[in-house]
């Protein structure tokens, strides 16, 4: 029995997790979280454009999203963009929410509605929120609300100061004006978790949040809240980003860019149907010009044989007349030989010698006539090759624009007989290795990894965990029951369930996948044809993401070894120290500071513009100082 290759993980804690059979959960990043990862990564690299965020590799995601510092003057610029961009397409630049947002309590001041479900919260599993109409598919799956724990009968515990925070603060007035800068965004992220948070069914998902960025014992002030989320885990961060990320899905502005690539695709399949019939045409003109070719070819070899033959034809009646006794009697005088050299040298020749020399020329006459049209059929061969050659190319470039157009949705690969998914979320709607003009392009990769995800619920239900009537069955025609099989078949690291993830980022592997995968099963011989199609442009990029970490390493090395004496050379080692062991923060988002309506991060918002009454204030200083001169 074959055993499918080992997975990885993001963390060795989540390795240990599975490997012990979930005896110690992970502390660091929960398996939750790698989902909801994954698909803010995923979703800001395909919808890029609309979000104007530059694309990012999904190791400098996990990283600034985990980034946490102390420093007031350390920002992770990566971090800070990924929020406000998504933040910035809940409210349009007229202050007009552009999502469907639970409504706020008529009296959050009197007792009644602080004790209701919509002011404090109470303690309660946190669920995931997910929008009635998101146009994407989902990459973490989300349990029925019904199967959660609801909150414990009695009085509401408060457990944060968001309302106090936002007492003299319009969120959504101030987003609207798109002042993001000097920590504004941060108390405008309070006001969307806390908005959100009156829905009863998900008041204690985001309150959780909250009662970390504005904590009971903390003044609900801007810079605390400030300082709460530069010090955030990660897994609060992904809680709060991932729900923001899916609403921002839905707004008109996406909307429209969905529209706009569908109707993308649309031109470029018309250009790529036409670019294959002219492909079609020429293809049929140099079959045709290639027959000609041949023939020309073949004919010119019959030209050159008749031409050897009339050369030899000459060349042996020459020699076979200089043995042959002379026709003319030689005389004591010697005329008769004087005459016969007399001819030939004067150019007389024999009726014979005359036919041969005739012969000889038509056959040289022929043979270049045929050369000429050998050379006339090559010429037409090579350039209608030539087409077909650009024809061939113009199709991948369709091919190409129609992948990074399809960004309705996130494909995936297929599913293996235990109902896991595969991605490689490289696939559709991205470049391969994420935006040429991007800050971080010269890393040659985005993701590089091919992803797996556990089965969900209904699908472990009903083909995995059994009746044990149909177990018992099962283990009768088999041997073992389901799974038992699948612990078998999928070795240490099998997932259990859709918050599961692990992944493949060895290019050897995947011909072991391959190879393990049973084409007599419809989902696997699916799986197995896509994988067969992908597999050269996943191992590349896995190559491309395995070679930049091997260079990563050793500038991480080279950096922590011991500096040589020198002020330049200390500033220069922990510069260089720095960017090794935070590579997030080398990232700029490009995107939006070239961007002719922006000009400049999300994060800075109006700090970027110089205020009006400083120019007011020194043209007025100016003239007074103009009048001074001229009262002297």
């Amino acid at each position: 029995m074959s055993v499918r290759p080992q997975l990885s993980f993001l963390t060795e804690e989540m390795a240990g997790f599975v490997e012990s059979d979930r005896t110690s959960p992970p502390t660091q990043i929960e398996m939750k979280t790698v989902g909801m990862l994954l698909e803010i990564w995923n979703t800001l690299n395909v919808q890029a454009e609309p979000y104007k965020v530059d694309s990012f590799t999904f190791d400098d995601f996990v990283d600034a999203m985990g980034f946490t510092t102390e420093s007031e003057n350390t920002e992770c610029q990566l971090l800070n963009e990924a929020f406000c961009a998504v933040m910035k397409q809940l409210v349009d630049s007229e202050g007009n929410p552009q999502v469907s947002l639970p409504q706020m309590a008529e009296d959050d001041d009197s007792e009644d509605s602080s004790e209701s479900a919509i002011d404090d919260s109470t303690v309660s599993t946190p669920v995931a929120d997910v929008p009635a109409h998101s146009t994407r598919s989902r990459l973490s799956h989300v349990e029925n609300v019904s199967e959660q724990p609801q909150s414990p009968i009695g009085p509401p515990v408060k457990m944060h100061k968001a309302q106090e925070a936002l007492a003299d603060f319009d969120w959504v007035e101030t987003l609207g004006q798109r002042d993001l800068a000097g920590g504004n965004w941060h108390l405008i992220l309070v006001g969307i978790l806390y908005q959100l948070s009156q829905a009863p069914t998900q008041k204690a998902y985001y309150d959780k949040i909250l009662a970390y960025l504005v904590p009971l014992d903390m003044d609900p002030v801007k810079d605390n809240i400030k300082f709460q989320f530069k010090t955030m885990d990660i897994n609060l961060r992904a809680a709060a980003l991932q729900p923001m990320t899916l609403l921002s899905a839905t707004t008109e502005t996406l909307k429209t860019f969905y529209e706009t690539c569908s109707e993308d695709q649309t031109r470029v399949r018309k250009m790529k149907m036409e670019a294959q019939r002219e492909k079609k045409v020429a293809m049929e003109a140099m079959i045709k010009k290639n027959q000609d070719r041949t023939t020309a070819q073949e004919q010119l070899a019959e030209a050159e044989a008749n031409e050897v033959a009339a050369a030899e034809a000459i060349a042996d009646a020459t020699n076979a007349g200089s043995s042959e006794p002379e026709d003319e009697p030689v005389t004591a005088t010697g005329r008769g030989t004087r005459q016969s050299l007399k001819r030939k040298r004067g150019g007389e020749l024999t009726p014979q010698e005359k036919e041969r020399k005739a012969t000889l020329d038509a056959a040289k006459a022929a043979t270049d006539k045929k050369k000429k049209l050998l050379a006339a059929a090559v010429r037409d061969s090579e350039a209608l090759r030539s087409d077909v050659l650009k024809l061939e190319a113009q199709i991948v470039d369709h091919d190409a624009d129609l992948r990074e157009a399809d960004v309705q949705r996130t494909r995936m690969l297929g599913k293996d007989r235990f109902c896991n998914r595969y991605y490689w979320f490289e696939r559709n709607g991205q470049p391969f290795g994420g935006l040429p003009s991007s800050s971080t392009a010269d890393y040659g990769y985005s993701n590089g990894r091919l992803w797996v995800q556990g089965p969900d619920t209904m699908e472990r239900e009903g083909f995995i965990d059994l009746p044990e009537t149909d177990q018992a069955a099962y283990k009768v025609k088999h041997q073992v029951t389901v799974p038992e099989r699948r612990r078998l078949e999928e070795g240490p690291t099998s997932l259990m369930n859709a918050y599961e993830w692990g992944y493949y980022d060895d290019a050897a592997v995947i011909d072991n996948l391959i190879g393990w995968l049973d084409d007599r099963g419809e989902r696997e011989k699916k799986l197995r044809k896509e994988l067969y199609e992908w597999r050269d442009k996943i191992c590349k990029f896995m190559r491309a993401r395995k070679e930049f970490m091997d260079g990563e390493a050793a500038r991480k090395l080279e950096a922590e070894e011991e500096p040589k004496k020198g002020i330049a050379t200390r500033r220069q080692a922990e510069q260089e120290k720095a960017e090794a062991g935070d590579r997030c923060l080398r990232w700029r988002n490009t995107m939006a500071i070239e961007d002719k309506h922006l000009g400049h991060i999300h994060s800075e918002g109006m700090l970027a513009k110089k205020p009006k009454h400083k120019k007011v204030v020194a043209m007025a200083v100016s003239n007074g100082r103009n009048s001074r001169s001229r009262a002297k």
